[in-house]
C-alpha cells in the first residue's frame, strides 16, 4: 500500500542508500514480489523460509537466517520499514554505532522522562514524595524497534553456545529522533504517520531534535 508517494519499503531502502553506510541493502520478505523493488547493483533480495512467515517466527530466528544466508556479512543493521518517519540520519547513527569497537549490537531509542510504571508499580518515581518535575526523573530508554543491529563474530558465537537472547555481548543504545519511535502497527497509526509525513513536506535528513548521548550496556 503506498503511503503518500512511496510504500513502506521503498522509504526504507532509499534512506538506506542515502546514508552511505551499507556495502549491501538487503530487502527481505517470504513474498517474492518485493523483488520488484530492487532499483540498482547496491540492492539485493532475499526470499526468507516459509517457517519465518508465520506469526511464530522470532525476530533471534530471522537474524539467525540472515548470517547464515549472508556468510560473508561481517554485520547487519536491521532497518524496519514500519518506521518510515526515521531519517536518513537516525539510520546513519545507529550503523556507526554498531561499527564502534567498544560494542556488539545496537538498538534505536527514545529516552523518555515521564513517571512509568510497570504492572501499576512505580518504575522511576515515588509516589509518596512530592511529584517530581518530569526534567529531575531518572530517564527510560524506551526501545523503538526502527533500527536494530549485530555483529556477525560476537552474535554468532553466543547463539551457538546456547545463548537465547537477541542481543549478546556489549550492547549500545542510540538515541534517535521521536518520529522515528512512531511504528506503523494499526491502520491508524498509517495513516497518522503518513498524514504527519505529508504535512512537514518530510525531508528525509531531517536533525535528531534534542539528541541525548548514546549509551552503552553491558550483559
Amino acid at each position: 500500500k503506498p503511503f503518500n508517494s512511496r510504500t513502506l519499503v521503498e522509504i526504507a531502502r532509499d534512506k538506506c542508500l542515502a546514508s552511505g553506510i551499507f556495502d549491501k541493502v538487503i530487502i527481505s520478505s517470504d513474498d517474492p514480489v518485493f523483488e520488484k523493488l530492487i532499483n540498482c547493483k547496491e540492492v539485493e533480495f532475499l526470499l526468507r523460509n516459509e517457517n519465518l512467515a508465520g506469526d511464530d517466527a522470532t525476530t533471534d530466528m530471522v537474524v539467525d537466517f540472515f548470517f547464515k544466508e549472508l556468510s560473508s556479512c561481517d554485520s547487519i543493521l536491521w532497518v524496519n520499514s514500519v518506521s518510515p518517519l526515521q531519517s536518513m540520519q537516525d539510520i546513519k547513527n545507529c550503523g556507526l554505532r554498531l561499527k564502534s569497537t567498544d560494542v556488539d549490537c545496537v538498538m534505536a531509542v527514545n529516552t523518555l522522562y515521564q513517571h512509568c510504571c510497570i504492572a501499576n508499580k512505580p518504575l522511576n518515581f515515588n509516589p509518596n514524595n512530592p511529584f517530581e518535575k518530569t526534567q529531575d526523573l531518572k530517564p527510560i530508554q524506551r526501545y523503538i524497534y526502527s533500527c536494530m543491529g549485530w555483529k556477525r563474530e560476537t552474535y554468532v558465537k553466543y547463539r551457538s553456545e546456547g545463548f537465547k537472547g537477541l542481543f549478546p555481548g556489549n550492547m549500545g543504545l542510540v538515541e534517535v529522533s521521536i518520529l522515528a519511535g512512531m511504528l506503523i502497527k494499526y491502520e491508524e497509526d498509517f495513516i497518522l504517520c503518513s498524514k504527519i509525513e505529508e504535512a512537514m513536506g518530510f525531508i528525509s535528513n531531517i536533525d535528531t531534535p534534542n539528541q541525548l548521548p548514546n549509551s552503552t550496556t553491558h550483559p
